[in-house]
C-alpha cells in the first residue's frame, strides 16, 4: 500500500521523508476544529503551540489533517515550515477570543512561521490518512493512504438525523453524484419529512418525499432552482437556505401516508401559520 509521504513526494514535493511531518487536529479545547476552520482562524490556531511540546521543530514541511472518525483523518493543506519564534503579546491581535484561552495556563508558548503550498489544496478532503495512532496528534512516523476519494467531494454523509446543507452544499453534491456515493445510498430510497429554514428570517417550510428514489429525487429539484417548484419560496434568497431532515420513513409507505404524517409535521413546526407552507397544503 502507498503511503502518505510517498504520494506527496511523487506529486511533487521535492523534500526528504525524515524532513516532513504529520498533525491530525481534532479540537481547541473542546471546541471542534471544523468551528475553528470556519472562523477562519485555523492558520493562526496552528501557527501558535506549546512551547515545551514543540511539534513542529526537526520538520521543513507540515501535511495537517483533520479528524473524521475512528482513525481516519482527511488531508487539510501542506506547510513549509520556516522556522519559530517566542510568542509575543501582539500575536493576540490574530487571534479570536477562544484562541486566546490556551494561554491560561501561563506556559510558555511559541510561533511557527507556516505557509501553505497551494499545489496540494487539491487534495484537500480527498485524501485519507489511516492514523496508526490517534492518542499521538503529531508524527514524524509515516502513515497509510485509507482511500484517495474523487474531486468534487463535499463531505461524508453523517446520519440522517445529523444532516445539514447549505444551497452550495446541496448543489455540489447533486452534481457529483459518483463522489458522494454514500448520500446517494443513504438518500435514494427513502421517504423522508424534511425541513428548509430561511435563515434570513427564521421561516421554515416541512416538506415530504416518497415514491421511486424518494429524497433524492426531491432534493435534486432545490439543487436545481432553489424552490424545488415551491411557490412561497419563489424569488427568496436561497443560499440563506438550510436543508435538513426532520424524519424518514419506510420505503413502502402509501403517498397519503407520508402526507398524512407531512401534515403533522407542518402543525408542529408551526409552518402554515407563520412559515412557507401554504394553508391548503
Amino acid at each position: 500500500m502507498l503511503t502518505i509521504k510517498q504520494f506527496i513526494t511523487a506529486s511533487g514535493l521535492e523534500t526528504p521523508h525524515n524532513r516532513i511531518k504529520l498533525a491530525r487536529h481534532s479540537s481547541h479545547l473542546g471546541r471542534d476544529i471544523r468551528r475553528v476552520i470556519s472562523d477562519g482562524v485555523f492558520e493562526t490556531y496552528q501557527s501558535e503551540q506549546d512551547a515545551t511540546v514543540r511539534p513542529f521543530h526537526h520538520c521543513d514541511v507540515l501535511l495537517s489533517f483533520i479528524k473524521i472518525e475512528g482513525k481516519l483523518s482527511e488531508f487539510f493543506g501542506a506547510y513549509r515550515v520556516y522556522g519559530h519564534r517566542e510568542f509575543v503579546p501582539a500575536d493576540f491581535l490574530e487571534m479570536t477570543d477562544y484562541l486566546t484561552d490556551a494561554h491560561k495556563n501561563e506556559k510558555a508558548r511559541i510561533w511557527y512561521d507556516l505557509e501553505e503550498i497551494p499545489a496540494f489544496r487539491y487534495l484537500r478532503g480527498r485524501l485519507i490518512a489511516e492514523w496508526s495512532n490517534p492518542l499521538k496528534w503529531h508524527l514524524i512516523k509515516d502513515q497509510m493512504i485509507h482511500e484517495l476519494r474523487p474531486p468534487g467531494r463535499v463531505k461524508n454523509f453523517p446520519g440522517y438525523q445529523n444532516v445539514i446543507l447549505s444551497w452550495t452544499e446541496l448543489k455540489e453534491i447533486s452534481n457529483n453524484p459518483a463522489s458522494h456515493s454514500d448520500w446517494v445510498t443513504a438518500m435514494k430510497f427513502t421517504a423522508a419529512i424534511y425541513r428548509i429554514v430561511d435563515l434570513a428570517s427564521g421561516k421554515i417550510y416541512i416538506g415530504s418525499a416518497y415514491g421511486r428514489e424518494g429524497l433524492w429525487q426531491r432534493w435534486l429539484a432545490y439543487a436545481n432552482n432553489g424552490h424545488g417548484g415551491n411557490k412561497k419560496l419563489l424569488g427568496l434568497d436561497y443560499d440563506k437556505f438550510q436543508w435538513s431532515i426532520v424524519r424518514t420513513l419506510s420505503g413502502v409507505m402509501s403517498q397519503r401516508e407520508v402526507i398524512g404524517i407531512e401534515h403533522i409535521e407542518m402543525n408542529k413546526h408551526g409552518s402554515k401559520a407563520t412559515g412557507l407552507n401554504w394553508n391548503k397544503e
